[in-house]
């Protein structure tokens, strides 16, 4: 399990190693990328008004404007199609996506958007005790299709037969509050949001395994240009030591 870091550190450390604090230099070929996401509060999602917000698109606008990029269209898809699309598009920019050991030589990376807690989560009457990951086995397991809670468990030898797989978050927790599945694995904070979002009682719901700690990151297809990547990076790093991204954490991760 990767230990967790605070972003404002990794930001400083970052950007004290590209030196500077100036613009980054970008290409042209920043605005000719195409920029996926789907619904995955509080990095993601559709605003009110009905275009893509979230930290994640208020980080990627920031990094446009670093790097004097125009703002571009951004795509919002159930996850597995964006998740299908970034392995076959030659330009595909894939956000928020976790960083794990089985993606990550798949793709190219500017990182971090932010820090996940992959969980296994069950409701508070069921009481589900796990004394190992092991024991889990026994359950139907909720998740969503190709996300990283259904990888991690794939990965982990889980039988497929007993991983319930929904095309949306709230598909995969209807699944959990109605008894068609015993535990959700997916990310915490997201999940979290979800419940309050649908007006459910928190109390209902209760972690039984932490599954893993990863990086959130823009994921880009493996064919773009290092050089570009490294570009976005750059522009990325600038962004994140700065007070404006502060304002942003504050915004949708307020202290209580």
């Amino acid at each position: 399990m990767r230990r967790w870091i605070p972003l404002v550190t990794v930001a400083a450390l970052a950007a004290a190693s590209w030196g500077g604090s100036g613009r980054a230099q970008a290409s042209p070929a920043l605005g000719k990328l195409h920029y996926l996401t789907e619904e995955y509060r509080p990095y993601n999602f559709t605003g009110e008004d009905g275009k893509p917000s979230g930290l994640a698109v208020e980080l990627l606008h920031l990094v446009w404007q670093k790097t004097d990029t125009p703002p571009q269209e951004i795509s919002m898809l159930p996850w597995a199609r964006g998740y299908y699309l970034l392995t076959q598009k030659p330009n595909a920019v894939l956000f928020s996506t976790a960083r794990t050991e089985a993606r990550d030589p798949l793709f190219k990376w500017a990182c971090p958007i932010g820090y996940a807690e992959i969980v296994l989560m069950g409701l508070a009457a069921r009481n589900i005790q796990l004394g190992k990951l092991e024991d889990a086995q026994r359950y139907n397991i909720g998740a969503v299709r190709t996300d990283v809670g259904e990888q991690l468990l794939l990965n982990g030898g889980f039988d497929e037969q007993k991983i319930m797989a929904a095309n949306r978050l709230s598909q995969a927790l209807r699944m959990l509050t109605s008894g068609r599945v015993d535990l959700l694995s997916s990310n915490k904070t997201p999940l979290q949001e979800l419940i309050k979002a649908q007006q459910l009682d928190p109390a209902q719901f209760k972690v039984a395994w932490v599954l893993s700690s990863e990086q959130f990151c823009f994921a880009f297809s493996h064919p773009v240009d290092d050089e570009l990547v490294k570009e976005f990076q750059r522009g990325l790093t600038q962004v994140l030591a700065s007070e404006a991204f502060q304002r942003l954490q504050h915004k949708y991760f307020p202290a209580p």
